[in-house]
């Protein structure tokens, strides 16, 4: 506490600076205009907003000088909800903030300077009242502002999912067109659009780490939502051929397995072709790959589309094979698959699987006659393909 007669003068100190307080305020605008770049290059506060700011919050401070109370800073704290609300950058507040402060303390020094007026002693009593309130003000502006931009986040992010959920279950928009929705979720309002699913490698875990920003760095935009077993996208793709570029990003993101939907243009198809995403994401994009294209994965979204059909086929098929021993099922199964993705060459099979060609001759051979089916029948090797297919990708349930 100041001694009674520091006390005293600090109270004369803050009468003076409230009876000068358009001064001040103006005098803080002034400088805040000329020496924050932010506030000098943009008008997204206006000068009677300033100035009302600037005004309420030197006055509580003048008068808390003056009556020797506690600093109320709730104008700070309504400033920082204020500009928080009108997307002004904090780091500019806070700038703001000090150079008002120092334009407000140089006016102090100036009536010290004077002598007349107010003593230099009075003035450097006072100093740490000021700068407490200083800290204390621009304080309750952070923590408000902090506050309501995290609120403003939470709340964007809601909609957003809500909206992104409407979408996505095919559910009524409400009030919202179409066109509202693309605008709101950052999208644009025509296609071609994809939708993504990605299995959750854990309830709540993401599949695809930052995936949003690495398809913008594509000048790709999208919108996530993220199931307990599952992550779901609307991916706006800038043209039908951007399509190649955004499966091979996902290749090299993907942790677990995605299924990407047939191109759509209309944003309310969305529901529908998150089916076929799902579909896609049961199925699968090749022997190495984790991506699986709908409409390029004909065999595997055939063979998962519906389950029990395609296990009953695969029974009808390959039921021969049920009485061999586990690993000569295993052994023809791969060579045929072999066998299909090398085109039918024997030759390259027999590479692929570091064999001899009369040992992948005998294996064909070998499925033909437990099958009934000749592999040099067209309409015979696609039930195969069809039949291996689905026992691969759905083995019989437990």
């Amino acid at each position: 506490m100041p001694e009674p007669e520091a006390a005293s003068g600090i109270a004369e100190l803050g009468h003076l600076l409230e009876s000068r307080l358009d001064q001040l305020a103006r005098t803080a605008v002034s400088r805040v205009r000329t020496q924050v770049d932010f506030y000098r290059d943009s008008k997204a506060v206006s000068d009677d907003e300033l100035l009302a700011s600037a005004t309420d919050n030197l006055r509580f401070v003048c008068r808390a000088l003056a009556d020797d109370t506690s600093f109320d800073t709730s104008p700070s704290a309504e400033t920082g909800r204020a500009r928080a609300l009108s997307g002004i950058p904090r780091s500019a507040v806070t700038a703001a903030y000090r150079v008002a402060a120092h334009a407000a303390w140089d006016q102090m020094t100036d009536l010290a300077a004077a002598g007349d007026v107010v003593d230099r002693k009075t003035v450097l009593a006072a100093t740490a009242r000021f700068w407490d309130a200083q800290d204390r003000y621009t304080d309750a502006m952070t923590t408000a502002y902090h506050e309501t931009a995290t609120y403003l986040v939470v709340q964007n992010a809601a909609e957003q999912a809500a909206l992104t959920e409407a979408l996505l279950q095919g559910r009524p928009l409400g009030e919202y067109t179409v066109w509202d929705v693309a605008s709101l979720l950052k999208l644009p309002s025509a296609g071609p659009f994809v939708v993504v699913a990605a299995a959750a490698p854990r309830v709540g875990a993401q599949p695809l780490p930052d995936i949003a920003a690495k398809l913008r760095a594509l000048n790709v935009f999208s919108a996530w939502r993220l199931l307990p077993d599952t992550l779901i996208g609307i991916v706006h793709l800038p043209s039908a051929s951007a399509l190649e570029s955004v499966v091979a990003l996902l290749e090299r993101a993907a942790t677990t397995n995605v299924g990407v939907s047939p191109t759509f243009d209309d944003l309310s198809d969305t529901a529908a072709n998150l089916r076929y995403a799902r579909v896609a994401l049961a199925a699968r994009g090749g022997a190495e790959a984790k991506v699986c294209v709908f409409s390029d994965s004909v065999l595997a979204v055939a063979a998962v589309s519906a389950p029990e059909v395609s296990r009953k086929l695969a029974q009808i098929t390959l039921g021969g094979f049920d009485a061999l021993p586990a690993e000569e099922r295993q052994s023809l199964g791969e060579t045929f698959a072999a066998w299909v993705e090398h085109r039918g060459s024997v030759t390259d099979t027999a590479a692929a699987l570091f064999c001899h060609r009369n040992t992948v001759r005998n294996r064909l051979h070998r499925i033909e006659e437990h099958t009934g089916r000749s592999l040099a029948e067209p309409r015979d090797i696609a039930e195969l393909c069809l039949a291996f297919e689905a026992r691969l990708l759905l083995p019989d349930p437990a």
